[in-house]
């Protein structure tokens, strides 16, 4: 029984092990992202999917803009505001401001994305809470070492570490995000997930950091940095207006009216007043979105970014935080292609997980090991009997030949002594 004992307890833990390294991804690298502002180059993540803007909720708010007024009416009004006299050098942004800038256009206010395309952040988040995976667990009925607890949130934090430096085949890489970004950025999300403890911080940007993050992980979702200007024909049939001819196409004012208000757009021929179909950023303030039109004046979009076109655009602070570009919310003229977007509410999942953080194929699979780890004892504690049995079966037939061999010999012995 102490035998059996021992192997029952090293195949649970050899079970274990292997649970440990199959849950868990490669380990995230550090974080290398650039600091500086530099131009977007290259295709749009919609075009990279090769998807068309009406078949995909990235980059949608589910909100458009005003339809075009009614023959013999005129336009509502719209009233800009005024902008800050100054902009102040650097601007602070707390962590909900760098998912607003960076993340809500795919996955919503909520993080709960728009299933089942764009999965929900939450899970994936949770499951990097050493609390969350012991209450998990607990709720599953299965025990669980603190310890054993922490080796998967370690593991689930690289592999969410990992989505956000690299992307994958269905979310973009946010590699414009510096390091004290993304700990800025992942502590708002642990907050916005419910993990204990969870604290905001900050970090400190210029404008034109704004308006490059918002560019880069918004506009970028669905316009191409470079291309020819579009026809009215052309948008009417679903072309979305590079970025590089946005600033030709409308002023800041105009800019900065389409992204947080809307506005009609002139399609088809002959030209005239339609609805635009991109969505309304509502979520952007006007100093932001002219954010945006200062990235894209200042850092014009290229097919490629030559090394040297850069710029300091995050400064490291005293108490070391981070000091570089803002926020701003970029879309500039509408992107073609029918029917508004569902409201978007949640963020890109890493991957699937229930809602108390563990992901159910780690508890599919604890559940099988273990019960491959029963079956593993009783087979061999089977075997291990038919072996002795056997054994002692042999050693019982020895006994019995010598045994008799014995007898004889007496007989013999006897049998010459009476002669």
């Amino acid at each position: 029984m102490r035998k059996i004992s021992r192997c029952f307890a090293l195949t649970i833990g050899l079970a274990l092990c292997t649970l440990t390294v199959l849950a868990s991804d490669e380990d995230a690298p550090a974080s290398k992202s650039p600091s500086a502002v530099t131009p977007t180059s290259g295709e749009s993540w919609i075009h990279h999917l090769h998807r068309s803007f009406g078949d995909t909720s990235m980059g949608k708010t589910g909100r458009l803009g005003p339809p075009p007024p009614a023959s013999g009416e005129d336009a509502a009004g719209w009233q800009m505001g005024l902008l800050p006299a100054s902009s102040p050098e650097n601007i602070t942004l707390h962590g909900a401001d760098l998912y607003r800038l960076n993340c809500q256009g795919c996955h919503g206010e909520a993080g709960l994305g728009a299933p089942p395309e764009i999965h929900s952040v939450i899970d994936p988040v949770r499951a990097t809470s050493v609390p969350l995976i012991l209450a998990r667990m607990k709720k599953s009925g299965m025990d669980m070492s603190s310890g054993a607890a922490a080796e998967l949130a370690r593991q689930s934090q690289n592999a969410l570490l990992q989505r956000l430096h690299s992307g994958g085949e269905e979310m973009p890489s946010f590699s414009q995000l510096n390091d004290a970004e993304v700990r800025a950025l992942i502590a708002y999300l642990n907050q916005l997930a419910g993990v204990p403890g969870a604290k905001q911080l900050t970090v400190t940007e210029t404008p034109a950091r704004v308006g490059e993050l918002i560019v880069k992980s918004t506009c970028h979702t669905c316009h191409d940095a470079t291309g020819p200007n579009p026809s009215s024909q052309e948008l009417e049939d679903g072309t979305i207006p590079p970025l590089e001819t946005l600033t030709t196409r409308v002023d800041q004012m105009e800019l900065i009216r389409k992204v947080t208000n809307g506005a009609p757009i002139t399609m088809g021929t002959p030209p005239t007043l339609h609805r635009g179909r991109m969505p309304v950023f509502f979520y952007l303030s006007k100093s932001e979105a002219a954010d945006v039109y200062l990235y894209l004046t200042s850092y014009p979009p290229s097919q490629s970014v030559a090394p040297g076109e850069t710029i300091a655009g995050v400064q490291q602070n005293a108490d070391g935080t981070a000091a570089g570009g803002g926020a701003a919310a970029a879309v500039s003229t509408p992107p073609p292609l029918p029917a508004p977007a569902p409201p978007v509410q949640t963020a890109q999942a890493l991957t699937p997980t229930t809602s108390d953080g563990i992901p159910d194929w780690v508890v599919t699979f604890l559940l099988v090991a273990l019960g491959g780890a029963v079956a593993t004892v009783i087979a061999g504690g089977m075997g291990f009997a038919a072996y002795e049995l056997t054994r002692l079966g042999r050693q019982g037939e020895y006994h019995n030949v010598v045994s008799t061999g014995v007898e004889k010999a007496k007989r013999r012995h006897r049998n010459l002594v009476a002669q």
